[in-house]
């Protein structure tokens, strides 16, 4: 039963173990087809993670088109959804 209580001890620091860093991403639904109201929306949930927007398309879903955006650390091309 000794032998199990280093082993034991281990177990709990296995879950620290850091996640990889994935920007996290946001989607939005595009109102009247127009793209770039999204992109505030986007700037601002982005911010919260002191990231910039960065847009990635449009995908049509059966309820209307959804805005995909990544939040991008400085200087990896955080860049505002174009203007339709």
């Amino acid at each position: 039963m000794r032998r199990a209580a280093p082993f034991v001890l281990l177990l709990p620091l296995a879950g620290c173990a850091e996640a990889p860093d994935v920007p996290p991403s946001v989607s939005y639904r595009v109102p009247g087809h127009n793209v770039a109201i999204t992109g505030e929306e986007a700037q601002n949930y982005c911010l919260q993670f002191n990231r910039g927007a960065r847009y990635q398309g449009v995908q049509e879903t059966p309820t209307g088109l959804v805005a995909v955006y990544t939040c991008e650390a400085p200087g990896e091309g955080a860049a505002p959804a174009p203007a339709k």
